[in-house]
């Protein structure tokens, strides 16, 4: 219990258990259903780790509690503090596993915009999300953008600096316009747009994570975000035969 207090406390998200030897496996597991966790026996002379894996993990299926086992494939001598290869690549496997799921956990995914042009994959199934990922879903529309690109609801000097960056990297790569004459803007267009994908992305990354310099401008809702890991824009037609696309964010 006491350990499990200070996981919570501390923000743990996975939970690794390694032991050479007996340790009261059902008494010392841990129990919380959402945490992942995996075992590793120590395969050495004289230290029954198999035993206690063994136990434990059946201690945990009983329980309910998915848990991977991790033992290695040849016996170390009880003093060798080396982590054999195969033992490194399984703990690696774990870890990267565990750390994607305990980043997601509780974070949102963001849909900007609806579905459109009737493309089936801009439906976000949110079971999905809730069940399997162990995430929600928040949803803001597209007129949002416009609302805050008109009143300026944004970083304005970070907006100065990504728009250096982009006159330097993207601009001066633009490449040829291919579109017929009619169709083709001219340079004071292009460099309205270039500055609104600027604008648009940075209203992006406000809306999924925040942004404390809004609320220093007085917009304390629009500096919280949406705790949003990912996010998703369905711009299609209704939005690009009017406004840019979302490509460049």
């Amino acid at each position: 219990a006491m350990a499990a207090e200070k996981f919570r406390n501390s923000g743990v998200g996975v939970v690794l258990s390694v032991t050479p030897c007996w340790c009261y496996g059902f008494e010392t597991i841990d129990m919380d259903g959402e945490m992942p966790k995996a075992i590793w026996g120590f395969n050495g002379t004289e230290r029954p780790g198999a035993v206690y894996l063994a136990s434990a993990l059946a201690s945990h299926t009983q329980k309910g509690l998915p848990t991977f086992g991790i033992y290695g494939r040849d016996v170390q001598e009880v003093t060798d503090m080396e982590i054999p290869e195969d033992v490194q690549e399984k703990l690696l496997r774990f870890a990267r596993a565990g750390i994607a799921v305990a980043t997601m956990k509780g974070k949102s995914y963001l849909s900007i915009g609806s579905v459109s042009m009737g493309i089936a994959g801009s439906i976000p199934n949110p079971d999905f999300f809730q069940e399997y990922l162990g995430m929600r879903n928040e949803y803001v529309d597209a007129s949002e953008i416009e609302r805050r690109v008109q009143l300026g609801i944004y970083d304005h000097e970070e907006f100065a600096r990504a728009m250096a960056w982009t006159e330097k990297y993207c601009k001066s790569n633009e490449g040829t316009d291919f579109n017929p004459e009619h169709l083709v803007y001219s340079r004071e267009e292009k460099d309205a747009r270039w500055e609104y994908v600027v604008k648009m992305t940075l209203i992006f990354r406000d809306m999924m994570i925040g942004n404390p310099k809004l609320a220093e401008m007085g917009f304390k809702e629009e500096s919280m975000g949406h705790n949003a890991i990912a996010a998703g824009f369905q711009g299609q037609r209704q939005w690009t035969d009017y406004k840019p696309d979302g490509d460049f964010s």
